[in-house]
C-alpha cells in the first residue's frame, strides 16, 4: 500500500548491472538512496536482486509515488535490453504495491533540472548540489540519476498542481499584475 499521506517519491534509474534507487521528500531533500549491483550471471538472479532490494524499500517507506527513467535506445542494443528486463521487473512490483508510476525520458529530466535537454553528468551533479540536500559521501551515477528523476517528478507534480487550480497558483505567485487577461475562469471567480 502506497504512503499517499506522506509525499514521498521514490525516483529510480534502471538497469540490469546497476539500478539507482532514491526516496526523496519535499521541500528538497534526499532521505536516502541507493544502488543495486548486480552480480553477473543468469538475468533472473540479477533482476530477483533488484526487485528484493525494491520490496523492502517500499516496505520500509511506502512512497506516495514513484518515477522512473523511459527506456532510451542508445547505440548499445545489449544495454538496451537489461535496462528494459530490469525496467520490467521494477513495474511489475511497483503495481503489485499499488504504487502510482510516472515515467520521465531522459531529456526531460535534463530540462527540469538544467534547462538544457542535452546537459552532461557533471551538470546535472552541479544543479543536483545546488538545487537539493544531498547525502553525505560519494554518489555514483546510478544514485544520482534517482534523484534527478526523483527530483524532476517532485517539480512536475508541482507544476501540475498550480495548473490545476487557478485560485491556489495566483495565490502561490501573487496577485496578477492590474489588467492581465487570466482567461475566462479568472474573470467568472473575479466578477462574483
Amino acid at each position: 500500500m502506497p504512503g499517499t499521506n506522506n509525499g514521498l517519491i521514490l525516483g529510480i534509474d534502471p538497469g540490469l548491472a546497476g539500478t539507482g534507487f532514491a526516496l526523496f521528500a519535499e521541500p528538497n531533500l534526499v532521505l536516502a538512496c541507493s544502488t543495486v549491483v548486480t552480480i553477473p550471471g543468469r538475468d533472473g538472479a540479477r533482476l530477483l536482486t533488484i526487485t528484493n532490494h525494491l520490496r523492502a524499500l517500499i516496505a520500509e517507506n511506502p512512497p506516495a509515488e514513484a518515477s522512473i527513467e523511459e527506456l532510451f535506445m542508445g547505440r548499445n542494443a545489449t544495454s538496451a535490453v537489461g535496462v528494459a528486463q530490469a525496467r520490467g521487473a521494477i513495474l511489475n512490483v511497483l503495481e503489485e504495491c499499488g504504487v502510482p508510476v510516472f515515467e520521465y525520458k531522459p531529456s526531460q529530466v535534463k530540462v527540469i533540472l538544467t534547462g538544457y535537454g542535452n546537459a552532461d553528468k557533471s551538470q546535472i551533479g552541479r544543479m543536483l548540489a545546488a538545487q537539493v540536500k544531498m547525502p553525505e559521501g560519494k554518489l555514483d551515477d546510478h544514485a544520482r540519476d534517482a534523484i534527478a528523476i526523483a527530483l524532476c517528478h517532485a517539480r512536475s507534480r508541482r507544476f501540475a498542481r498550480a495548473a490545476t487550480t487557478p485560485a491556489a497558483s495566483r495565490a502561490d505567485f501573487g496577485p496578477a499584475p492590474r489588467g492581465a487577461d487570466l482567461g475566462p475562469a479568472a474573470r467568472r471567480a473575479d466578477s462574483e
